[in-house]
């Protein structure tokens, strides 16, 4: 199942960060197409694809680190795109603890991983590139940084926001099914204590 379909809209136009953020969308359709299959059978291979994309983002985002830190741009855009980077590896280990008590876990894990994308991408991804590119050409990295925090216009604004919106939701849903299913090995645990 493809959820994540690649074009033009979400180049950077920085070469390695788009050949690493199409890598990611290809683990991620291919770990969605799995979880839809759903038999004991794709279970090991899930696990694999699974610690591969948790991998290849870890690896992704410390290259995108190095990155922004040697271009020099404002530590503000720096911290946040960070505080993400650390968010979504997190989320990325609940929705796969939680997957089995899940309804639809497929569609679950395609609509956290289409929104986190989608926003990092279009909205992060894109704002370093363009902080980078200015302070290349001699903008003071604070300036920069300040320019590119203005909202471009009301429909991008509105759109990442929404984006953002889905991935704070479904990040808190998917940490409050995780406490719940403790709760209940908890107890579980008591009662036959």
């Amino acid at each position: 199942m493809d959820a994540f379909v690649w074009n033009q809209t979400f180049f950077t136009g920085l070469e390695e960060v788009d050949r690493q953020h199409r890598h990611l969308v290809e683990l991620t359709n291919e770990l969605g197409t799995l979880m839809l299959e759903g038999d004991e059978m794709s279970e090991g291979r899930m696990q694999i694809l699974f610690k591969q994309l948790a991998d290849y983002a870890r690896e992704h985002f410390r290259e995108e680190e190095v990155l922004m830190r040697a271009a020099g741009i404002d530590a503000r855009h720096i911290d946040a795109h960070v505080g993400h980077h650390h968010q979504f590896v997190e989320q990325l280990g609940t929705m796969w603890r939680t997957r089995k008590s899940l309804a639809h876990p497929a569609e679950a894990f395609h609509g956290f991983l289409t929104a986190w994308l989608a926003y990092h991408i279009l909205g992060e991804d894109q704002a370093m590139a363009r902080q980078i590119e200015r302070v290349k050409g001699g903008e003071d990295a604070a300036i920069a940084f300040e320019l590119d925090a203005q909202p471009r216009d009301k429909g991008t604004a509105a759109l990442l926001q929404a984006l953002r919106t889905a991935f704070r939701l479904l990040a808190e849903q998917g940490h409050d099914l995780e406490a719940a299913n403790r709760r209940l090995l908890k107890e579980q645990a008591a009662h036959h204590g």
